[in-house]
C-alpha cells in the first residue's frame, strides 16, 4: 500500500513501513522499520540535520558524484567532454504502474509503485526511481533507470540499484562468502566508522561473495539482495555526521555503458526487508522469493525426489548400468532419474565435446530410447547439460572458434579444459536455444540440470569492453526466458560448479538451484544455513551421497546424511544398484518419510536452529497454521564425556500442545507431549543421538529428526 501527503510517501506492508520525502535534489529516507500507525503529523521530527555550513544533510536514496558529498556515490555519469559532475532536480513524484525492466528478470505480483523522476538538465538525462511494497512478504523493491533525452552520448560508469541511509554508525555488516565446496559461509564485521565491501568479479554472482547482505545492530536488521546473476557490489560506509550508507548494484569494475540519445538503461531490481533480527529478515526474504520470484507451474508444486548418477558413475557408465541404477531408484521410491555428464558427443572425460549436444550412442544405446525405458519403469527422466561452455576438442569449436570468449593473439585461460561461449552474440544465443530445445524434445525430459563449471576470464568479444559482462548476462537471460516459455512444465535446476550462481535472477527462470558440489553432511549444514538466510528450502537442491564423502573423505551415518539433505529438495547421488539391501531399504524408508512431510519441508516457514560455528545446529520447518513442524538437530562436535546434548526449537505456537515424535524408519515414534512454549524456550533432551551405527569418522555429524503435531 502507498499513501501520499504532500511530498511525503508512505509505503507499508503487513509489518513494516518505508517513509520517503520527495526532496528537490534527491529523495530522502525518513523512516524504515516497524509499521507506522495513524497520521504523519510528526514526520517533521524525522527531518535531517544541517552541517556547519547550513546545508541539509539528508539520508538520501541516491547520490550522484559531483557535489559536496564525497562518500561512495550510487551514480557516476561522464559527459562527452570528459566531465563527471551531475546535478539532478525533481521533475515528478507519483503513484503509478510499475515499469517493466527491459531484458532483466524482476519480481511480480504487485503492479503499483512510487515513481520519483529526477532530471539532469545539462546532460539531458532522466533518472527514474521506483519503489514497490509487497504486503504479504514484508519486502520492498527498488528499480532504477536512466534515459538519455539529449543528443550527446553519456557514459554510465556507476549506477546502483539501491541506496539506503540510516542514522547511526554502530552497524555490523554481514556477508555470505566462500569458494567452491564451501559456499555462503556467514561472516559478520563491525563497520566502526569505516567502509565494508562485498563484490564479485567472476562474471557471475559467484561462490566467493554472494549478493545477499545484512546491515544490523541491536534490535534491528535490514537485508538487501539483487535480482541479478552477474558481477555485483554492495558497500556499507559510515561518516562523521553519524550516518551509515548502504549501496548495492552492478559492480562498477570494468563497467562503462554508452547511453546514446533516446536510449534507456535499466539497473537490476534490488530487494530489501527490515525486521527486529536477522531471523525475522530471513523469514520475509524467503517468503518474498517464494511468492514473487518463483513463478510458473513449479511455484508451489512439490519437487520430485530424484536420483542422479554422477557420483555413482562419473563418466564411466553403460546403458545397462544406468538402467540398473534407475531400477533401484524406483524400488526405493524415487520419482525422477537424472542422467548427468557424459551422454553426448564423444564425452568420456572432461577434455572434450562440450557444445556438441548429440547422442553418445556407444554409451547410451540411444538417448531417446534410454529415456523411454526409464519412463517405462515409472520414473520421469532428467538430463544434464552445460550450454554456456565449449571444449576446444569439439565439432562446435572447429566450426565456430570465434564464438569462444578469448583475447586474440593470447593463449586463453582454461578451467576444466573448457572455454566460455560469447553470449553477447545473438547467433550463440540462438544456438543455445536450438540445442537445448533439441535435447529436451528428443528425450522428452521432465527436468534439466543447467551447469556452468567455470568463471569468466579473457573477457573479450563483440560487445564493447565496458558493457561486456552485463551484455553477457542479458544474453543469458534472453536464452533462459525463451526456453522457460517454450518448456513451461520442465523443472529447470540451475548449477554453476555447485552454488557459484545462486541468486534471484536465476530463480526467476529456474525454480531450484544446486546448492553446492560438497555433499558432506557436516559441511552442508553451514552451506545450507547460509543459503537459507535468504532463499527458501524449495530452491535448494540437496543430495544424499556416498560415505566416506567424495569431496571431504568424512564418513557419516546414512540417517545423518538424509536428515541434513531433507533441509532442501531431496535427492540421492550414488550408485543405488551397488548398495546392500539393508541400505536400499533404509533409503526407501527415508523417501517415504520425506514424501509424507514434503509439503511442510519444502514450503513451510524455515527457522535455523543453533549455531553452525558451535556444538549443534539444524533447522525447523513449520506449516502456515503451525499445526505441523519437522525439525533436525545435528551435533557437530562430540566431546569425550559428553553423553547428551540439548536443543530448543523455533516457529511453534507457544500456547498450543504438540505431540513430539522422532523419526524411526518410514514413520515416527512418539516420545512425549509438550507445549510450543516449552519446546521453543526450554531445553529438550536429545536421547540416543549418538546411537547411529553406520561407519563414521572423527568428523561425523550426529542427528535427530523430530516431528511436532498440534493436538
Amino acid at each position: 500500500m502507498i499513501e501520499q501527503q504532500g511530498n511525503l510517501f508512505l509505503l507499508s506492508t503487513a509489518h513494516a513501513s518505508l517513509l520517503l520525502r520527495a526532496d528537490a535534489r534527491a529523495p530522502g529516507l525518513l523512516y524504515l522499520g516497524k509499521k507506522l500507525a495513524g497520521g504523519w503529523e510528526n514526520a517533521s521530527l524525522l527531518a535531517p540535520e544541517y552541517d556547519g555550513s547550513g546545508n541539509e544533510k539528508p539520508c538520501s536514496l541516491f547520490s550522484a558524484w559531483g557535489g559536496t558529498d564525497f562518500r561512495e556515490p550510487s551514480l557516476l555519469l561522464r559527459a562527452e567532454d570528459g566531465s563527471a559532475s551531475a546535478d539532478f532536480s525533481l521533475r515528478s513524484a507519483e503513484i503509478a504502474p510499475r515499469t517493466p525492466l527491459e531484458g532483466l528478470p524482476s519480481s511480480y505480483g504487485e503492479e503499483t509503485c512510487l515513481r520519483l523522476t529526477y532530471e539532469e538538465k545539462r546532460l539531458g538525462v532522466l533518472l527514474a526511481l521506483e519503489f514497490t511494497a509487497y504486503e504479504d512478504s514484508d519486502a520492498f523493491t527498488s528499480s532504477c533507470s536512466l534515459k538519455n533525452e539529449g543528443k550527446s552520448t553519456v557514459a554510465i560508469e556507476r549506477f546502483a540499484s539501491l541506496q539506503l541511509e540510516f542514522w547511526g554508525k554502530d552497524y555490523s555488516f554481514t556477508t555470505f562468502d566462500g569458494d567452491w565446496g564451501c559456499e555462503r559461509q556467514k561472516h559478520t564485521r563491525p563497520i566502526n566508522g569505516g567502509k565494508c565491501e562485498n563484490a564479485s568479479f567472476t562474471g557471475a554472482s559467484s561462490p566467493f561473495r554472494a549478493p545477499f547482505t545484512l546491515l544490523a545492530r541491536a534490535g534491528e536488521a535490514v537485508g538487501v539482495n539483487l535480482v541479478y546473476s552477474g558481477n555485483h557490489r554492495t558497500v556499507a560506509e559510515s561518516d562523521d555526521m553519524g550516518r551509515t550508507r548502504l549501496i548495492t548494484g552492478i559492480n562498477p569494475f570494468s563497467f562503462s555503458w554508452k547511453l546514446k540519445g533516446g536510449e534507456t538503461f535499466f539497473a537490476p531490481e534490488a530487494v530489501f526487508a527490515c525486521g527486529h533480527s536477522e531471523r525475522e529478515v530471513g523469514l520475509y526474504m524467503r517468503a518474498f522469493v517464494q511468492e514473487h520470484i518463483i513463478r510458473g507451474v513449479w511455484k508451489k508444486k512439490p519437487r520430485p525426489v530424484l536420483v542422479n548418477n554422477w557420483e555413482g558413475t562419473y563418466f564411466s557408465f553403460t546403458r545397462e548400468r544406468i538402467l540398473n541404477i534407475a531400477k533401484a531408484a524406483k524400488e526405493a521410491g524415487a520419482e525422477l532419474f537424472v542422467l548427468d555428464d557424459g551422454w553426448f558427443g564423444s564425452r568420456d572425460d572432461d577434455t572434450t565435446s562440450l557444445g556438441d549436444w548429440t547422442d553418445h550412442e556407444q554409451k547410451t544405446g540411444g538417448i531417446a530410447s534410454l529415456a523411454e525405458e526409464v519412463r517405462s519403469l515409472g520414473l520421469d527422466f532428467g538430463i544434464w547439460m552445460e550450454p554456456e561452455m565449449v571444449s576446444e576438442r569439439s565439432e562446435l569449436y572447429k566450426a565456430h572458434p570465434e564464438w569462444a570468449m578469448k583475447i586474440p593473439g593470447r593463449d586463453p585461460v582454461r578451467m576444466r579444459h573448457q572455454l566460455v561461449l560469447d553470449l553477447t552474440l545473438p547467433a550463440v544465443q540462438d544456438y543455445l536455444v536450438e540445442s537445448v530445445s533439441s535435447v529436451l524434445t528428443l528425450t522428452k525430459a521432465a527436468y534439466l540440470k543447467w551447469d556452468n563449471n567455470r568463471h569468466m576470464t579473457d573477457v573479450f568479444g563483440a560487445a564493447p569492453a565496458g558493457e561486456y559482462y552485463h551484455r553477457y548476462i542479458l544474453g543469458l537471460y534472453s536464452v533462459m526466458a525463451r526456453l522457460s516459455a517454450a518448456f513451461p512444465d520442465v523443472l529447470f535446476e540451475g548449477c554453476a560448479s555447485g552454488g557459484a550462481r545462486f541468486d534471484l535472477g536465476i530463480l526467476c527462470y529456474m525454480p531450484q538451484i544446486w546448492t553446492s558440489d560438497n555433499t558432506d553432511a557436516r559441511e552442508r549444514i553451514a552451506i545450507q544455513s547460509g543459503t537459507a538466510a535468504c532463499y527458501p528450502q524449495s530452491t535448494m537442491g540437496s543430495h544424499v551421497s556416498a560415505s566416506p564423502n567424495h569431496q571431504t573423505g568424512n564418513a557419516s551415518a546414512l540417517s545423518a546424511r538424509f536428515a541434513v539433505a531433507a533441509g532442501g529438495v531431496l535427492g540421492y547421488e550414488c550408485d543405488l544398484s551397488a548398495l546392500p539391501d539393508e541400505e536400499l531399504t533404509a533409503i526407501g524408508d527415508q523417501i517415504a518419510f520425506y514424501k509424507k512431510y514434503r509439503e511442510v519441508m519444502q514450503f513451510g516457514a524455515y527457522y535455523p536452529l543453533g549455531d553452525v560455528q558451535g556444538e549443534w545446529a539444524g533447522y525447523c520447518t513449520v506449516s502456515p497454521d503451525k499445526s505441523l513442524a519437522v525439525a533436525v538437530v545435528a551435533v557437530l562436535k562430540k566431546r569425550t564425556g559428553m553423553m547428551n546434548f540439548r536443543a530448543s526449537f523455533k516457529g511453534l505456537e507457544e500456547d498450543a500442545l504438540y505431540r513430539v515424535s522422532v523419526r524411526e524408519g518410514a514413520g515416527t515414534r512418539e516420545v512425549g507431549k509438550a507445549t510450543g512454549g516449552m519446546l521453543v524456550n526450554g531445553s529438550v533432551r536429545l536421547d540416543g543421538i549418538f546411537e547411529e551405527q553406520d561407519a563414521r569418522s572423527a568428523n561425523s555429524v550426529f542427528t535427530r529428526m523430530f516431528v511436532f503435531e498440534k493436538m
